[in-house]
């Protein structure tokens, strides 16, 4: 039985004496240890069963009254047992037990493990905050024995919902029971202030030497960690972390880190880093803010390494200008390699010392400035709505999108178990600060649970689900969510991301379409069913005013908009037979994940293009790379500030069409892709050259004019390699030329190239990291490919001329060539190892005799291919997509090392044979990329989970 009681203790006491005798004794069992200025809030003894305690998870509550143990004389108790998960456990949600916003409380709950249970070394009872699973207290598990979790903690109903008391990992299937559990609140407490944070402990740096994981446990809990000696990076040391048994890019090794933050301070994190297997794969160390469906994931420091390279350091900086409801992590995972295997050692975590910041608030806010034109937006995690990230989303936004807390797989994990609670908290947090929430997404192919769309046949592979009922799914999915969230949104991504990147066709839409798992068990009319079980909700609610959007990425490609268009007008016009004047797509959401060398007319086109369907348009995602490595140039500044210039003029020429305008984040730091620096505020928050660029166009304009001309540089070296698909001793002369800037918004596979020279050719090597391997489209250019982009006279004319080609290897060796002729001469091999490939080339030169300090117009590039469509391009230099047809956006690549004199063979470390044991692939046809048969760039992408666009949720 649990109370409610917001009287002092000596209350509590005059009106025992007026009530019969014992109604109080059992929630008076620990009140003796209360003092006189407390106030009891909530208190549960569980002598009349479960009281407000909710299942879990999987776990079994079960209510028992003979489990006498320390703390808890009357034996009444909660039995928490079916425990294969750390949250299957009991919950007390905040509504049910009397907790209120922004008051503090101190938590005292006693528990107890039965003797017989086998309890894992390390395992612990956990009491956490549910939804940002901000941690409060911990305490031992052993058997036979009490545990006690105290804690005061201040209610953020923006953040959580409930208590929960559960385990760790490694105490997962430990069965427990709750004897008592108290609640007070001091006297005096009004609410408001959060009680200061103990000070941050001392980091020491983890090197594994005392052979235990120095608090590391797998973010999945299926990852295996062992410490082991097999590696060593500690100077005198002899261990490492071993991190295998990973299954999703996503899963690695996790530390908890709150207790080493003070909330504002900028720390550097760096790990050491040693490939095991495949031969090379892209690794990234990041940190998590938070917890839940609301949670930020941010890259620190993204590599592509190869085995060979040995241990490398990996290092970046975080501003925890919030605390994640005391749930903060750093990890090491690989965006793009599901079972890679590495090392990790010497991990530190160092506070730089730069303090805590405030945000410039003499700034024009930019929905100030575009008060008259429309809505300015920002996608936002639970870590904006607190402190100084919040007051700059407020100051600047009146519209919000949440990055994941919306989407299918946060809102139904699994059949009929819809998980509201922290989209609510992020709803109604949005709401109360006056502003507007915008709802993404109920249809996606990404980020959605497989049971939705697909089921495993009876040899365990996954085919897709039956049409009807995965269109029940569909309906159901829809309408629950809409008719929770009801009017608290203004508009709803109903379908996200379904047209196919660049079709050759667009005038056939539907074929055009991404082959989705929506698609493969629906049909191509799943858009259409989607939308319409939309309408059937709105039409039972005519008093909500809310509108249904299409959205999708890459708009700008000309092809794909005029696919979007016909899908768009296709739809429309039919449902219109039936209801005359209504439309049933409402609006198109253009999400704008642009670089630098964008070209806004082709934005404008599209806009204009959507627009003369009669629909709403908004800007949804808007984000514009600019520079690398986290490091951006002033010129590159400039220029991205004059890009958002000219977008926002245009924007605003079409303001009376246009709904809102929403940036993908708030600062570079936090940003999906803040590698590349793409928003308004830097990594303090504070205002970059872009934001003066969208708060007033046409000075920056007048002020600004931008130069982007410096291209990548690097060398060949002089020397020849066996071609056969074997990294030759001679490539170690080589630099390395990073293939990292994305002519997409998906950044996917990626890798690196070198190149060697001698009197007759050009060689190039290019390793790449990707996370599957597919060959399956007809067109080439939409295989898992690399390709190099050769000017040997490097005119930098932006027209192909004699000397100018571009040569495409798969990874099944399988090459094509723009133009056909240049083929002749050209050797390849390529070797795949796992998901990851390696090609090597010979390219005969033919316009030029090779000689030192030569430059070439040069550039690589990798496609990544899935489910037939190719869905990320990486370039070295090129981030337009135009190098198929435009050698000036091509790299500078000087020779270098050649010899000067017969007895000086310093350069040229290779094997005396020339391309043995090399296939040579002549001519397999074109598909230069040339009109629709083969564009190979055009900014084809997808917007996915890996990076931050949707924070990458895992």
């Amino acid at each position: 039985m649990s109370k409610w009681i917001k009287q002092t203790i000596s209350v509590l006491i005059a009106a025992a004496l007026l009530v019969p005798s014992g109604w109080f004794v059992r929630d008076l069992k620990t009140s003796a240890a209360e003092s006189e200025d407390t106030v009891t809030v909530y208190h549960e003894t569980f002598a009349n069963g479960k009281g407000d305690a909710a299942q879990s998870g999987g776990a079994s509550l079960t209510a028992v009254t003979d489990k006498v143990f320390d703390g808890n004389a009357d034996g009444a108790a909660i039995y928490v047992s079916n425990r294969a998960n750390n949250w299957d456990a009991a919950d007390f949600k905040f509504a049910d037990i009397g907790l209120e916003n922004g008051k503090t409380y101190t938590v005292n709950l006693t528990g107890y493990v039965d003797t017989d249970v086998n309890v894992p070394s390390g395992a612990q009872a956990f009491l956490q905050t549910v939804n940002s699973y901000g941690w409060l207290a911990g305490a031992d598990f052993a058997a036979g024995s009490a545990f006690t979790l105290t804690k005061e903690f201040t209610v953020d109903t923006g953040k959580d919902s409930a208590l929960r008391v559960q385990s760790n990992d490694t105490g997962a299937t430990v069965p427990f029971y709750i004897g008592d559990i108290l609640i007070t609140e001091k006297a005096t407490s009004g609410g408001g202030e959060e009680p200061p944070r103990d000070p941050a402990l001392p980091f020491t740096t983890i090197t594994f030497e005392n052979q235990s994981a120095g608090g590391f446990e797998g973010r999945s809990g299926s990852e295996m960690l062992t410490v082991t000696d097999e590696a060593n990076h500690t100077e005198g040391g002899a261990y490492a972390l071993k991190v295998e048994g990973r299954t999703s890019t996503w899963h690695g090794p996790s530390l908890r880190v709150e207790q080493y933050v003070d909330q504002g301070s900028e720390y550097k994190i760096s790990a050491w880093v040693k490939l095991i297997e495949p031969v090379s794969s892209q690794i990234q160390l990041s940190t998590q803010i938070g917890n839940g469906s609301s949670a930020n994931y941010v890259t620190l420091s993204p590599k592509t390494i190869a085995v060979g390279d040995g241990w490398v350091p990996f290092e970046g900086t975080y501003r925890y200008n919030s605390v994640g409801g005391e749930y903060l992590t750093i990890y090491v995972e690989s965006s793009n390699n599901a079972t890679a295997s590495f090392y990790i050692d010497d991990i530190r975590f160092e506070n730089t010392g730069s303090g805590q910041i405030d945000i410039q608030r003499d700034l024009t806010p930019i929905k100030t400035a575009y008060q008259n034109d429309f809505l300015i937006g920002n996608a936002i995690t639970a870590e904006d709505l607190e402190g100084v990230r919040l007051e700059l989303l407020t100051m600047h936004h009146n519209v919000a999108t949440a990055g994941n807390a919306m989407k299918p797989d946060a809102l139904q994990p699994t059949k009929g178990n819809f998980t509201f609670a922290g989209a609510d908290a992020m709803v109604d947090k949005v709401l109360a600060e006056g502003m507007q929430m915008h709802g993404h997404v109920l249809v996606w192919h990404q980020q959605s649970p497989a049971w939705l769309n697909t089921t495993t046949d009876a040899e365990g592979s996954t085919i897709p689900l039956g049409r009807e009922e995965a269109l029940g799914n569909l309906r159901t999915h829809i309408q629950t969510v809409m008719e929770h969230f009801g009017d608290k949104v203004i508009s709803w991504d109903v379908v996200n991301e379904a047209m196919s990147d660049n079709p050759s066709n667009p005038a056939d839409w539907e074929a055009s379409l991404r082959k989705s798992p929506w698609y493969n068990a629906i049909g191509p009319d799943y858009l259409e069913q989607a939308f319409l079980a939309a309408r059937e909700v709105l039409d039972d609610h005519p008093e909500w005013d809310i509108k249904l959007y299409y959205n999708d990425y890459n708009e700008d490609n000309q092809n794909k908009a005029q696919a979007i268009y016909n899908m768009v007008k296709a739809i429309n016009d039919k449902y219109a037979l039936t209801h005359p004047g209504k439309l049933l797509i409402d609006g198109v959401g253009m999400q704008g994940h642009y670089s630098i060398n964008t070209n806004p007319e082709n934005v404008k086109l599209s806009l204009e293009k959507f627009i003369s369907l009669g629909v709403e348009v908004s800007i949804t995602e808007l984000d514009i790379q600019a520079g690398s490595n986290y490091e951006l140039s002033e010129k590159l500044a400039n220029a991205q500030g004059y890009l958002y210039a000219q977008l926002m003029d245009i924007f605003r020429e079409h303001a009376a069409h246009i709904k809102r305008v929403t940036f993908w984040g708030l600062d570079d730091g936090s940003s999906w892709r803040s590698a590349n620096n793409p928003l308004l505020f830097d990594k303090n928050l504070q205002a970059k050259p872009a934001y003066y660029g969208v708060i007033d166009p046409v000075k920056f304009k007048e002020e600004h004019q931008p130069d982007v001309s410096d291209a990548n540089q690097s060398t060949a070296v002089y020397g020849t390699p066996v071609v056969d698909g074997t990294v030759d001793s001679v490539w170690s002369q080589a630099p390395e030329m990073p293939i990292n800037r994305y002519q997409t918004a998906w950044q996917g596979a990626t890798g690196v190239a070198k190149a060697l020279w001698d009197d007759d050719n050009l060689y190039v090597l290019i390793q790449v990291s990707d996370a599957q391997l597919d060959k399956s489209s007809a067109n080439v250019w939409e295989q898992d490919s690399i390709e190099i982009f050769l000017d040997e006279n490097n005119a930098k004319t932006t027209f192909y001329q004699a000397d100018d080609g571009q040569f495409r290897v798969n990874f099944d060796n399988e090459s094509s060539f723009n133009p056909e002729g240049i083929a002749e001469g050209f050797v390849s091999a390529a070797k795949v190892s796992g998901t990851n490939y390696t090609v090597e080339v010979k390219i005969p030169l033919k316009t030029v005799t090779p000689d030192n300090d030569i430059k070439f117009g040069f550039d690589a590039q990798i496609n990544d291919a899935k489910d037939g469509t190719r869905q990320s391009v990486a370039a070295w230099n090129d981030t337009t997509g135009n190098g198929y047809q435009d050698p000036s956006v091509f790299g500078i690549l000087t020779l270098t090392g050649k010899p000067s004199g017969p007895d000086d063979n310093s350069g040229n470390n290779g094997h005396g044979g020339k391309d043995h044991n090399g296939k040579g692939n002549n001519g397999k046809g074109n598909n230069n990329g040339n009109g629709n048969s083969g564009n190979n760039g055009n900014n084809n992408g997808n917007n996915g989970n890996n990076g931050n666009h949707g924070n990458n949720k895992k």
